[in-house]
C-alpha cells in the first residue's frame, strides 16, 4: 500500500522538533523584546532552578533566564526575541516544550522529576493557540496509529482482493482525518503554531493552494522572524514553475562577459534552457531550438537564453571549456550565459536537464518542460506553441 510516512517527532506533548529543513539563520533580524508571563506549580519536592530556554536552528537549547524554586513554585516574567521554540527546564529533569510568540501569560502545572511511575506528566492552560495545536497533534497520533494497524494488516493480506480493501480503508480514513485537522490548521492561521502545524501536518501535493496562500499572508502581514522566513523561502521553492507565480531573478554572464538579467527581459517573452555539455538529451533538442530561435529572430518581445549549468569541471576551467564545446560543435547561436555553482538552477528545482521554462511578459511562469520531446520537428513544435499560445 503506498501509503506516505508522516515524520514528526514529540518533546511529550508538542511537536515542536520542527521538520523545516534549515538553511539560513536569523541572524541580523532586529532584537526585540517580547514580554511572556509563565507561573508554575510543581507537585513534587523539587529544588534547585527552573530555566527557560529558548532552541535554536540546530535544536540545541539557549537559556535565557533562570529563577529559583521557591516552595515548589516559580514565576517567570521576563521576555522574548521572536517567535519560537522554547522550553521550561525545571532542574534538569523535566522539560516542557512550548510554542511562544510574545504576551503569552501560562500557567503550568507539573510532576517536577522522573518517578518510578513512568515519564513525568504536565498540562499547560493559557493560550487558545496551544490547546489547539495539541488537538492537532493528538489527531496525528491517533492517524499514526490507526495507519500502522492498516500497514500490518495489508503486509499479511493473502489475496489482492483484501489488499483492496484494506486501501479503500485507508483511504477513507486519511479522508476523514483530514476533515479533522485542516480546519483547526487553517484556525490557527499566521500564529507560529499554525505555521509548523501546516509544514508538519498538510500534504503539499493536496494543500498547495493553502500553503501557498498562508506564506503570502505572512509577508502581508511583515511577519519577520526565523520559522516565517524560513516558512516562505520553502514555499516559494515548491512553487517554483506553477503557472501564474513570479520566476526567480538571476543575473549571470555569457563567455563574453555581458551580464544578462531577467528581470530587464521584463515585458518579453523569455524561453529558459538549462543545459550541460555532457548532456545528450540537450544537445539532441539543440537543432529544434535553433529553428525556434530563426523563426523569432526579428521578433524582439522573444527572448532565448541559454543556462549553462551543473558543468563537471572545476569553475576556473569552466568558461574555457564551454567555449571550446560550442565553437567546436557549432552552437555559437546559443550564446550561454553560465550558472558557475548550479544556484540559479537550484532556484528554479532543477533536478534533470534538460529542462526549459517559459517566462511571460509579466515575468510569470507559463510553461516548463524537463527532458527531450523525442525529435526537433517535436522540440520546434513545443517552443512555438508555448510562445504563441
Amino acid at each position: 500500500m503506498n501509503t506516505k510516512k508522516i515524520k514528526f517527532n514529540f518533546i511529550k506533548y508538542l511537536a515542536i522538533i520542527i521538520l523545516f529543513t534549515i538553511s539560513c539563520n536569523s541572524k541580523g533580524q532586529t532584537e526585540l523584546k517580547m514580554p511572556i508571563k509563565i507561573t508554575g506549580q510543581i507537585k513534587n519536592a523539587v529544588s534547585g532552578k527552573v530555566y527557560l530556554e529558548k532552541m535554536n536552528e540546530r535544536n540545541i537549547a539557549n537559556r535565557i533566564d533562570s529563577i529559583k524554586i521557591e516552595s515548589n513554585t516559580f514565576v517567570f516574567n521576563s521576555h522574548i526575541s521572536e517567535p519560537g521554540i522554547y522550553q521550561v527546564n525545571i532542574a534538569n529533569d523535566q522539560i516542557i516544550g512550548l510554542i511562544l510568540e510574545g504576551g503569552e501569560d501560562l500557567t503550568i502545572v507539573a510532576d517536577g522529576m522522573v518517578s518510578d511511575k513512568g515519564a513525568p506528566t504536565f498540562t499547560v492552560k493559557g493560550s487558545k493557540t496551544i490547546d489547539q495545536f495539541n488537538l492537532v497533534v493528538a489527531e496525528m497520533q491517533k492517524f499514526g496509529a490507526s495507519r500502522a494497524a492498516i500497514e500490518t494488516k495489508f503486509q499479511a493480506a493473502k489475496t489482492p482482493a483484501q489488499q483492496n480493501e484494506l486501501r479503500q480503508q485507508y483511504q477513507v480514513m486519511e479522508k476523514a482525518h483530514r476533515a479533522i485537522i485542516k480546519p483547526v490548521i487553517e484556525n490557527l492561521g499566521t500564529s507560529l503554531a499554525g505555521i509548523i502545524a501546516a509544514n508538519n501536518f498538510l500534504n503539499p501535493e493536496l494543500d498547495l493552494e493553502y500553503l501557498t496562500s498562508l506564506a503570502q499572508k505572512l509577508k502581508d502581514e511583515k511577519k519577520n522572524y526565523f520559522f516565517a522566513n524560513l516558512f516562505i523561502q520553502q514555499m516559494a521553492q515548491k512553487s517554483i514553475g506553477s503557472i501564474g507565480t513570479p520566476a526567480p531573478d538571476f543575473e549571470l554572464e555569457d563567455i563574453s562577459g555581458k551580464k544578462v538579467k531577467l528581470s530587464d527581459l521584463k515585458g518579453k517573452k523569455v524561453i529558459l534552457d538549462f543545459w550541460a555539455t555532457w548532456c545528450g538529451p540537450c544537445i539532441s533538442s539543440f537543432p529544434g531550438m535553433k529553428k525556434a530561435i530563426e523563426k523569432y529572430k526579428d521578433n524582439k518581445d522573444v527572448v532565448f537564453v541559454f543556462i549553462n549549468t551543473f558543468e563537471r569541471v572545476p569553475q576556473d576551467q569552466w568558461k574555457a571549456s564551454v567555449d571550446k564545446f560550442i565553437k567546436g560543435r557549432g552552437f555559437q547561436y546559443l550564446n550561454p550565459v553560465l550558472d558557475y555553482n548550479g544556484s540559479v538552477a537550484q532556484t528554479y528545482g532543477v533536478e534533470g536537464i534538460p529542462a526549459k521554462f517559459c517566462i511571460d511578459k509579466n515575468g510569470n511562469f507559463e510553461h516548463k518542460g524537463t527532458g527531450y520531446a523525442g525529435s526537433s520537428d517535436a522540440v520546434y513544435n513545443e517552443m512555438v506553441e508555448w510562445i504563441e499560445k
